[in-house]
């Protein structure tokens, strides 16, 4: 009696065990991708925005190999009075302290290639969430591979060069 309880329960371990391992590896993007937290600010630009951490916010990035998707959603954002609303916001390659070139557009423009739908830029701050989808398997390995070679950063008209930036870690 006790050996057919222990073959039960041994089972019903092994069965949950493989259903828990199944579940890990799904492409849906809150449970199959990797998320990013990332804390945006005017000091991490290059050049460097002149207000500093006064211009600040957060982003949250879900990307997903097996689905292909970047998902996003940006937090409230703080920019110096009389500051314009970004139009514009980038994934690029470079590490901290370096710019680098735009690897997916977010928001706006140059519009993205290849089967990723570019988005309008949202009218205010926070956002809903975004997912771009068929993005280049081969971009988004490189990004899982060394993610802090990555940055993503926002622009307005008053800083065309980057007004917030933060580093995927």
């Amino acid at each position: 009696m006790r050996r057919t309880v222990l073959k039960v329960l041994t089972a019903a371990i092994a069965v949950s065990m493989i259903g828990a391992s199944g579940s890990v590896g799904t492409a849906g993007a809150s449970d199959g991708g990797r998320t990013f937290q990332i804390a945006l600010s005017g000091a991490n630009e290059v050049p460097t925005n002149a207000h500093g951490d006064a211009d600040r916010g957060s982003v949250t990035l879900t990307i997903n190999l097996g689905q292909r998707t970047v998902c996003w959603q940006y937090g409230e954002l703080t920019l110096t009075a009389g500051e314009a609303l970004p139009h514009i916001s980038h994934i690029h390659q470079a590490p901290a302290g370096m710019a680098g070139g735009i690897v997916l557009t977010l928001f706006g423009a140059p519009a993205n290639t290849g089967g990723v739908n570019t988005p309008a830029a949202p009218t205010a701050y926070p956002t809903d969430t975004v997912c771009l989808e068929n993005v280049s398997r081969e971009l988004l390995t490189n990004i899982f591979t060394d993610p802090a070679q990555y940055y993503v950063n926002m622009h307005n008209t008053t800083h065309p060069a980057g007004v917030v930036r933060g580093q995927l870690r």
